[in-house]
Formats: structure tokens, sequence, C-alpha cells
């Protein structure tokens, strides 16, 4: 897996033909630095996900920058099959942009930050043999659960009234991770009702946002974990903190999601 860094000095065009064994996925870096376009199509800097179609084929403005992630192909489609994202498949492929949520392209470029932080000051850690996998088991997955899992007009379109509806209920949902919060007063404290919610989840993420809020609090813990002293850190007594109070049904959903036990991402070292 490769992260690219791209900044030119002058307004170019670029086309041409990739690597077909591997997936890739660029976003703009500079947010104000003129107008992208990929195959004619304006990028939205804060939202677009665009260039994992096969040809090459964007502008780029004077002092832009942006970020190619590229991707194993056999790799994405394992990620991809663990998460029963079958729709990302060669029709997603053709379609080359996707715009997402602004938070949620936040997300993948926090990531990002701290990856290149690395690669400047911890160079030498990067290249230790396992980190590799490390960062293909964080990113891949983050990437993938950030894509709109139906891609239709309205992913293209400006924010609807239910899109931005959703942008809330996801603030409210990363707001109490550690507070109990049931699918009846997420609606009530948005003013709307639980279908509507349900629906619009269903539209951007495929999930309930009951199963969202259960993935977001998994992926909590599993960052706990990852900072937390081995000797020191009780498991069950960090899942209950999220909510997790059944350890068993914890141990098995987390298994699920990452493909590895807590203890076992408790006792990596890194």
């Amino acid at each position: 897996m490769y992260f690219i860094y791209t900044q030119v000095n002058q307004k170019i065009q670029a086309f041409g033909e990739k690597l077909k064994e591997y997936w890739s996925f660029a976003m703009v870096w500079f947010e104000n630095e003129g107008e992208y376009y990929t195959f004619h199509h304006l990028i939205k800097p804060q939202t677009t996900l665009f260039g994992f179609n096969e040809p090459i084929d964007f502008v780029m403005p004077q002092g832009g920058a942006i970020i190619e992630i590229c991707i194993p192909l056999k790799t994405f489609q394992t990620y991809a099959y663990k998460l029963q994202r079958h729709d990302l498949d060669d029709n997603f492929r053709r379609k080359n942009h996707v715009n997402l949520l602004p938070t949620r392209m936040k997300e993948i470029k926090d990531y990002l930050k701290q990856l290149f932080w690395l690669a400047v000051h911890k160079p030498n850690w990067l290249q230790k043999p396992h980190i590799e996998k490390l960062v293909a088991d964080d990113f891949v997955p983050l990437l993938i659960s950030q894509i709109p899992i139906k891609l239709n007009s309205k992913c293209f379109l400006k924010p609807s009234r239910r899109g931005k509806l959703i942008a809330q209920a996801e603030q409210q949902i990363l707001a109490n991770l550690e507070t109990p919060l049931t699918l009846k007063q997420l609606a009530e404290n948005l003013g709307s009702s639980s279908a509507t919610l349900s629906r619009g989840f269903q539209e951007l993420f495929g999930m309930s946002p009951m199963r969202y809020l259960k993935v977001r609090r998994l992926n909590a813990v599993r960052q706990h974990l990852k900072a937390s002293d081995p000797e020191s850190c009780v498991i069950a007594t960090l899942a209950s903190q999220f909510g997790f109070y059944h350890q068993s049904h914890f141990t098995k959903d987390y298994k699920a999601m990452f493909g590895e036990l807590p203890s076992e991402t408790l006792g990596k070292k890194t």
C-alpha cells in the first residue's frame, strides 16, 4: 500500500492509465488553492473522494496538492468482503468519484496527518515489518466505512435536508459514545422521527443508527486498547465504559469487526 503526496507549482492536467493491480483513491489536501476537476467534474475539496477509475484524467490548479492512496486490489477486496461492502465493485469504480460527509472526509485526513507525522519524525518506526499490516488493518476499514453504501444521484447533489440531519445525528452519536443513547432519544434530540433517521442511515451508511453507534463504540474501544498499558488495562472495565456489559457478546462483535480478540489488540507492541 502506498500513500503519495503530490504538489504542483503550476496548473497541470494529468491523464493516462493506472496500475491495474491497485485501487487508487485521491483527495484534495489543500482546500483553498483553486479548482480541481476529474473527468470535467468539479471536485469539492471537503467532500470528494476521486480517482478510483483505471484511467487518469484530472486538473490541478497552481499550488494545488493531492493525496493518492494506492491499495493492492486483493487487499481492498478482502476488507470490503469482511465489511460486507459488496457494492464496492466495478460499477462503483467506474463512477470515479463520490462525495462523503465533511465529517467523514475529516476522519480520513486526520488519520493521514498522523501517518505523515510519523513518516517525518519516526521514519524507522514505519519500516518495522508488522507496521504495514497494522496500518492496513486500521486505514482500509476506515476508508471503506466512510463511503456511502448507495451510490446514486443523491451522492453528487448538494447536501439535502436528510443529509444535514444525518450529519447532526452523527455528531450526537460521537458525543455520546460513553453514555446511554436510544434511537428514540436520538430522534427526539434532533426533532425528527425514528423512521426518518433509520432510512437516512441505511441510505448513507448501509446500517441502522444503533448499529452505527455500536460500530463507532467498538472503534473507540480499539483506539483505547492500542493506547493502554497491557499491565494495567482491564478489558471488561474499558468495554463497559462504552456500553458493552456482556463480555462474551462484546468479544464476539469485536473479533467479527477487527479479525482479532481485544486481548490481542491490547498486547500488540509498536
